[in-house]
């Protein structure tokens, strides 16, 4: 979910219950003729990803609708989101802390049990006052904060990363990939070449496109970025990249399904849905495109305002992804960027040292972490 002004961005039952939304969800007032010229090319149907290789120890793979480790066993990672040092715009002003994301990351690996994280990259066009507010292509310093965090979790065994362009200002007026943020994700592959912890996401969530009328224009520009990753990674092991789906925020995998990604022969591609939404929708959202292609969770969580999904249907969809071998992290090991999986203990600050006390939707992840799958 888009957070960073402190308020949840409207979802797409808004949008089609208001027709419109504000605040940083603005771009969704654009009509189809203002939407960016599109790329050329659609995806080929149909076409299945080649066999897997063999991957060195600690590397991820595909093989079909799998996510396997390097020992061929199904890969079942659970965990959250969490936000990097701009820290859902509450940490950017003053100077950058890595070591508190660390120190909450030490909080949801060791006392939560969670193995698979998301960390939310964030950064501004503008200023605004903030301390930093740069992408990576612009602040060494930012990229710097990011090599530690990053390391730091390649020390704990078993815990894989994944690196998602969450706020971004290179992203297309849609969410989509564009040509800068294909530059970004060049340095980032060469960054984290050797990490074999790391897993890409490519950009947060494709807006609009309720109807799906644009759904090859997004896999074009999705085919496009994972392409230029695999450039840079040559001949050496392929990370995992993450896909998000084409249209409803992220939510709707099915073009995916009938038109997987092609760039650098479809291996170690892995599509990204986002569940805001109740039990009865998550046998469209990830149940049946699991059956086809392998799926991941990269957000969900209790929303009611502009959405609709109870912490109950938390607790269901979590069920429902681990009997369906669907690695899933829940939104967000944060106090103040709902839904929030932390109680904002803070004073209204950056929450450096706070107590990381659950809300009652972090004590249901919490709880569902402490159980085997």
């Amino acid at each position: 979910m888009k957070t960073p002004k402190r308020f949840l961005a409207s979802l797409f039952p808004l949008l089609l219950a208001l027709g419109a939304c504000g605040g940083t969800c603005s771009r969704a007032k654009q009509t189809l003729a203002e939407e960016p010229a599109p790329p050329t090319g659609v995806a080929p149907v149909g076409t299945p990803p080649p066999p897997p290789t063999m991957s060195p120890a600690g590397w991820l793979k595909t093989d079909g609708n799998k996510i396997l480790t390097a020992e061929g066993a199904p890969f079942h990672g659970r965990g959250a989101n969490i936000q990097d040092t701009r820290g859902c715009n509450a940490c950017t002003w003053e100077d950058p802390d890595p070591g508190e994301v660390i120190r909450r990351i030490d909080v949801l690996v060791s006392d939560w049990h969670a193995n698979f994280l998301r960390l939310d990259m964030e950064s501004y066009e503008k200023s605004e006052a903030r301390q930093h507010y740069k992408n990576i292509l612009d602040d060494e310093n930012y990229l710097k904060d990011l090599q530690k965090i990053v390391a730091h979790v390649g020390s704990k065994k078993g815990v894989y990363m994944m690196l998602s362009l969450w706020h971004d200002p290179f992203h297309s007026p849609m969410g989509w990939p564009t040509k800068d943020t294909i530059r970004e994700w060049e340095k980032l592959a060469a960054v984290f070449k050797d990490s074999p912890h790391v897993l890409f996401g490519l950009i947060n969530e494709p807006e609009r496109n309720e109807a799906g009328l644009l759904d090859d224009k997004v896999w074009k520009a999705m085919n496009d970025t994972v392409e230029a990753i695999r450039k840079v990674e040559g001949q050496g092991p392929h990370h995992l990249v993450a896909v998000q789906g084409t249209r409803q925020y992220a939510r709707v995998l099915d073009y995916y399904t009938t038109h997987p990604i092609t760039a650098g022969g479809g291996v170690n591609v892995v599509y990204e849905t986002h569940v805001y939404d109740p039990a009865t929708a998550f046998q469209a959202r990830f149940i049946d495109p699991k059956k086809k292609i392998p799926v991941i969770i990269g957000e969900f969580g209790p929303v009611t305002d502009v959405a609709q999904m109870s912490l109950d249907d938390c607790k269901k969809m979590m069920e429902a992804a681990e009997a369906n071998e669907v690695p899933y992290m829940a939104y967000t090991f944060h106090f103040r960027c709902p839904p929030n999986l932390l109680k904002d203990l803070s004073k209204q600050g950056c929450g450096v040292g706070m107590t990381l006390e659950p809300t009652d939707w972090g004590q249901a992840l919490k709880d569902r972490l402490a159980k085997p799958w």
